[in-house]
């Protein structure tokens, strides 16, 4: 696993210091061991965890503009996109969203082992009903919310002028149809070490 990342992240223009590498393998091990009781994830091998999560994740850091620092990672699951960014930006502070019980308590489990505290907050929370005290530079989600759903919703804890970006697969084109008149960015890339395209529609929040 520890090769396969390297490579990648270095394809991705991501430096593969030994520090980012450790976090990748602590989280990993984690992953694998918590998901044989609460089934987390259905990608339980480390070559699979490492590009189909990690790299994955990793790739919605590309969308992301300097000053964006405050990042909301709607229905993070098991930390995806949310840990992997963090773990390649450090500087990046971090809301985890998630209303599942099972998948709050992984989250906050790995925040605590990775010493991710001081930057990144678990919310047990539905977006429906979440309300934060301030408003975030970007929010991000992985393939879990129709695109014009996601945009009303998450649109009123976006700053104006911040960015909504989300993760879509080939089939993105029936998503735009629906999402308001506003412009929207579509990039395409590959998870590396795959045929797989991610696709990324990002706009900016009035």
């Amino acid at each position: 696993m520890n090769s396969t990342l390297k490579r990648g992240l270095s394809a991705l223009h991501i430096h593969p210091t030994d520090e980012i590498i450790g976090a990748f393998a602590i989280y990993a091990a984690a992953l694998q061991k918590w998901t044989k009781v609460h089934n987390l994830t259905s990608v339980t091998d480390a070559e699979g965890i490492a590009v189909k999560h990690f790299l994955d994740s990793v790739l919605f850091t590309i969308p992301l503009r300097d000053g964006d620092s405050e990042i909301l990672d709607v229905g993070s699951g098991a930390g995806f996109p949310g840990i992997p960014m963090k773990i390649v930006r450090p500087a990046l502070r971090l809301t985890l969203l998630e209303p599942r019980g099972k998948k709050a308590v992984f989250l906050r489990h790995i925040v605590n082992k990775l010493n991710l505290n001081k930057d990144v907050t678990v919310c047990e929370d539905r977006l429906e009903t979440f309300r934060p005290q301030e408003l975030y530079d970007a929010a991000v989600v992985r393939a879990l919310f129709t695109a014009d759903e996601f945009v009303k919703q998450v649109s009123p804890l976006v700053k104006p002028g911040g960015l909504i970006c989300l993760g879509k697969g080939r089939d993105y084109k029936k998503e735009l149809t629906g999402l308001p008149d506003v412009k929207i960015n579509v990039s395409k890339f590959m998870i590396p070490f795959t045929d797989i395209e991610r696709v990324f529609l990002t706009l900016v929040n009035t």
